[in-house]
């Protein structure tokens, strides 16, 4: 009898394993496009490590652009004197806040951004924050340069010198991601309500780290001015030139557009815009840009 009552949990328990892994291959099978929201992937403490620092390395950026009330807040907080309150005391005093933790979770996407060029975060967290038509307005703006560079695939850069196409129309499509990351930190910022207080230091910061990546693609593309197919030339007449090429017209009017409307979204935005492009010498060139579209930012 006992023998019989053995095979018989076996059985069973070879029964039920088996009905398991089932029911765990068609989870699985339902979820195979499954991904995990972007927001849900940040650790506690990965969220106050990254974006203490991030904060620590753009204070003296935004700082100045900041409202008074704010920047006596952030000199006074800590009684460390000049120090002022540090990225980490701002963390958690943000998190203590109405709907900090979300504004957070933006910066913390936009920094992520630097090193990955991917808005999937960055929109993800957005949305968390802005008002629903404001988001649907950007997510139709996204989409459409989404669907518009994939359209030009692999045979987009060939009007373009042989040796040079797939590196530069590279740099143009990385410059029109930034420009979006940067377009939508502006917006961030101008719609923070008036009961948010520490939540816009880290709002600024998004602003501040989105900035000095289009900085640094608008001097990859002048580089390639400079060393490239346009030496000899003017910077007007080099980007006058590159608007024949229609790839290039496309990316780069919607870059200027994205940095005209982001410095058209307050005196925080165009001023943190404005100091990170001066860092790096390129407001004259992005004037240039902007210019040539008849923005008057």
């Amino acid at each position: 009898m006992k023998g019989k009552c053995k095979v018989r949990s076996d059985a069973d328990r070879m029964f039920n394993g088996a009905v398991a892994a089932l029911l765990l291959v068609s989870l699985v099978a339902c979820n195979v496009n499954y991904k995990p929201s972007f927001k849900e992937s940040i650790t506690d403490a990965g969220l106050r490590s990254r974006v203490s620092h991030v904060i620590d390395s753009q204070m003296r950026n935004i700082k100045d652009y900041l409202d008074d009330d704010l920047k006596a807040r952030i000199d006074e907080g800590s009684g460390r004197g000049a120090e002022g309150l540090s990225g980490s005391e701002i963390v958690e005093l943000t998190l203590a806040e109405s709907a900090g933790r979300d504004y957070l979770d933006f910066c913390y996407a936009v920094d992520l951004a630097n090193a990955s060029d991917d808005l999937d975060g960055v929109m993800e967290t957005a949305r968390s924050v802005l008002p629903e038509e404001t988001y649907s307005e950007l997510v139709g703006m996204t989409e459409e340069v989404g669907r518009a560079i994939l359209a030009y695939g692999d045979d987009a850069a060939r009007s373009i010198p042989l040796n040079q196409q797939a590196a530069f129309y590279r740099d143009l499509k990385t410059l029109v991601t930034r420009s979006i990351v940067l377009l939508v930190a502006g917006v961030v910022y101008a719609c923070i309500p008036d009961l948010v207080f520490w939540g816009k230091v880290s709002a600024a910061c998004a602003i501040s780290v989105g900035a000095g990546l289009v900085a640094i693609s608008i001097m990859s593309l002048y580089e390639y001015f400079r060393f490239g197919a346009g030496e000899g030339q003017s910077f007007e007449e080099w980007f006058k030139e590159l608007l024949k090429v229609p790839q290039a017209d496309f990316a780069l009017t919607t870059s200027v557009t994205a940095i005209a409307e982001a410095m058209g979204a307050g005196p925080v935005v165009t001023g943190i815009i404005i100091c990170l492009f001066g860092l790096y010498n390129v407001v004259d060139l992005a004037r240039t840009m902007i210019k040539t579209y008849n923005f008057d930012a």
